[in-house]
This record gives structure tokens, sequence and C-alpha cells, in this order.
């Protein structure tokens, strides 16, 4: 058993204090408000996230988690402290560190002599030279090591991808460091594998930004599709059927990437590019694809209504990032209800887990708790966030209240027959359907 500190608490470092503890570690987790350590310590977490309100009451309960007042006390005689900060990103999809450093700054005297420090927290190559740096500025004397592993977080999924992760990589310079580090998923019997410091930092870039790279591909094969009248869907499906590409490549027409995960690695390696001088023409137009994709909305919507959103009423469908999650930061969904509202539309929305009091910081937004209340005498729905709820919407009812006939589904979750049968335009992406 290890002693272990977790610092930041949202979403990966509260999963991560959590499993830790379940798996035999003694869990001290610090870096929140008051008012969601009060929460964490009833076993309520300010996100949802399947199973983590059992989890934590269950741990809890054992005492082998406990969530102090202060990061000085979470860390004293840790053998390992993780810093698994959600970090921030600004509107250009760069990380800010700053809460990070000022974490680990407040930390640094409280160290105990041979302490691991290991990063999960979404950063830039070079972070932990940094930390590292930092603390010998301070701490001359202090024996201590420094680990990354790219956070392996997927929201809805968090606890068993935390438990069995896809991409099991430790960066570690030195041996004693790696052995540490690997021994505190024992239970799980994960093989890890080993890379230095930096390349482990590389290794999230790289992931993120080939996944942004198929999906960026996907989206502009499905657009194309459209123009032509192919179905990009089944173009992808069988392209998936080739070895080299995968079953599991994501490559599918939809809308471009969002929530600030991709992005930011995206990001990160074009701001490398840019430090060293070196040209990135993939990355840049990469970039730029993906930000066209995310007006696609807007696009088909001014199609269907003449060339203006001026006096429409439309009704957003889901408003998370994702299903079986509550937050609204770097939403797709949030993002096209903001430039729907500038286009001159009334926006409304509904979704089963949205946090409440993110909706409250847009007020311009008319929300409703029932999706047929929501588009009540709406001139079109959107479909953003396919939650299961949403399979069973029925078209008859939705064009018994509505006053339009407009439906654009960008998740293609629904059959375009059972909603054309009730009068409506359906509208999808990739299905080849280009005019509303």
């Amino acid at each position: 058993m290890s002693h272990i500190a977790v610092i930041g608490l949202w979403h990966q470092g509260i999963v991560g204090a959590a499993c830790l503890a379940e798996a035999g570690h003694s869990v001290r987790a610090a870096g929140a408000d008051e008012s969601v350590l009060r929460g964490l310590r009833d076993g309520k977490a300010p996100i949802y996230e399947p199973g983590l309100d059992d989890l934590l009451t269950q741990e809890l309960k054992s005492g082998r988690l406990t969530f102090p007042d202060s990061l000085e006390t979470a860390v004293q005689g840790a053998d390992v402290v993780l810093l698994m900060h959600d970090t921030p990103v600004d509107e250009k999809d760069q990380s800010d560190l700053t809460p990070l450093y000022s974490d680990m700054d407040r930390m640094i005297p409280s160290l105990d002599d041979g302490v691991v420090i290991y990063a999960t927290a979404q950063v830039p190559v070079g972070t932990c030279d940094e930390i590292g740096a930092r603390i010998r500025a301070r701490r001359p004397d202090l024996k201590f090591g420094m680990a990354y592993s790219p956070e392996n977080l997927r929201l809805g999924q968090a606890i068993e991808r935390f438990k069995q992760p896809p991409l099991p990589v430790i960066g570690a310079d030195e041996d004693w460091v790696f052995e540490r580090v690997e021994a505190l998923w024992s239970i799980h019997a994960v093989k890890w594998e080993r890379v230095n410091l930096r390349t482990g930092e590389m290794v999230k870039h790289a992931l993120n930004t080939f996944l942004a790279t198929t999906i960026t591909l996907g989206n502009e094969l499905g657009n194309l599709c459209d123009e032509v009248g192919a179905d990009g869907h089944r173009l992808t499906e069988v392209l998936r059927l080739e070895p080299r590409v995968g079953p599991k490549a994501m490559l599918f027409p939809g809308l471009g990437f969002a929530g600030g995960t991709l992005a930011r690695d995206v990001q990160t390696l074009r701001g490398l590019g840019d430090g060293a001088q070196l040209e990135t023409p993939l990355l840049d137009g990469l970039w730029a694809s993906n930000e066209q994709q995310n007006s696609l909305v807007e696009r088909k919507l001014n199609r269907l209504f003449g060339g203006s959103l001026k006096g429409r009423v439309v009704t957003i469908l889901g408003l998370t990032y994702k299903p079986d999650t509550s937050t609204l930061r770097r939403s797709a969904a949030v993002a096209v209800a903001e430039a729907l509202h500038s286009g001159g539309a009334t926006v409304r929305a509904t979704d089963p887990k949205a946090d409440r009091t993110e909706l409250g910081t847009h007020a311009w937004l008319a929300f409703s708790e029932d999706p047929y209340e929501a588009a009540r005498d709406a001139d079109a729905v959107v479909l953003m966030t396919p939650w299961k709820q949403y399979h069973d919407i029925d078209p008859a009812r939705m064009a018994s209240v509505m006053k339009g006939r407009g439906v654009l589904d960008t998740a293609n979750l629904w059959k375009a027959e059972s909603w054309i049968e009730q009068g409506f335009t359906y509208l999808d992406i990739g299905r080849g359907r280009r005019s509303g």
C-alpha cells in the first residue's frame, strides 16, 4: 500500500482518488474550493459520472479516502503526489498552467524526501522539467522523482478506463521512479510501457492529434458526400473494413471535435512548431477545417430558412459535451447555441444532465426540462448530444407542438423516414441530403 496525494479535484482527480483508494492505497485528495470539498466528503461529486458517487461513498467509509482542507496536509508523508488537474484552456485552446504551478509552489515546502511527483494532467511537453526546476530551486537537497502518464479520462467511462487504461504509458527517466509508479496499479495487472519523461508528455499530444485528423477527414468526406448525393456513413463504414484503417477508427461524418481536449493538443503541437520555426502545414489545415466544420449547423439552418436566422426559434436537444456527462465546458452544443443566438435566432434547449449552475451563465438561453416543451412553437429542432433518452423522441408529437418543420440530426441518431412522414424537412450530416 502506498500513501498517495491526489491534487486537482475535478473529473480526472476525483475518479483517480476514488479508484486508487479502492485499489487499497491510502489517498488524501485536495485542490478544490470548500463547497466542492463538502460535497465530496458526503460522497457527492460535483460532476456526473456513472458509478462515481457510489465509489466515493464506499471508499470514504473504508477510511482509505479522505479530503483534507489544504494541499500541504495532503502531501505530507506521501510516497506519490499525483497532479491530476483539469488543465484549463483559453479561447484559443492553449493550456493555462497557472493553477498547476500555483498548487505546486504551495506544496514544495511540505514534500517528503523520496517523493515521486507523478503528473497525469494534460500539459504541454516540458512541463515536468519546469516542475522539477521549481522544486530544485527551493529544495536543492530534496530527493524526488518525476513521472508522467497520458491522461486516459473518457467522460461517461472514466472509472473503467482508469482501472484499465487503453494507453498504459509511464514516462520516467529513472528506474526507481518507474517501478514506484507501476506498483500503484499492481492490483489491476496492467502492463505498462516505459518511455522517457518528455516522450511520455508527447504521447498524448500525438494521440489526440491523430484522432483529430481522422475526425476531420471523416467530416470533410461527409460534406463532399452531401454535395454529390453519396452516403458518407456507409463510405466510412466500408473504409473501416480495411485493416490499415481499422474498425475503431474515428472516421465518420459529423461535427468537428470540441471539448478542448483534442483542440488543446493540436494547438500544443502547432505552438511547438512555431517555437522551433518549423512549418506544420498539416496541423494548420486540420485546425482551419475543424473551425469551419463547427459552423455547419448555422450554415444548414440558414439554407433551410432562406438565408437568415432572424426571428426564428430553434431548439437544441442536448447541451453537454457528450452523453453521460454534466459539463457544458467547451461543449460544441453551447458554441452552436451561441452562434444561432448571435445570428438572430431565439434559442431554447433541453438536456437531462446539464449542470444547472453552468446554465446560469447563459441568460439568453431558454431552458426546459422536457424536450417537447422546449420544442413548443419552434421553427426547427437540432439534435446535438445523442442522449439515450432522445432515441425515442416521437416525430408526430414533435409535429403537434412545433410551428415549423425543420429538424437537423447532427448525430445521425434517427431514421429520416419517420420524420419525413410527419412533414419535416430532415437534415443530417454526410447522408447525401444537400438541400433544406
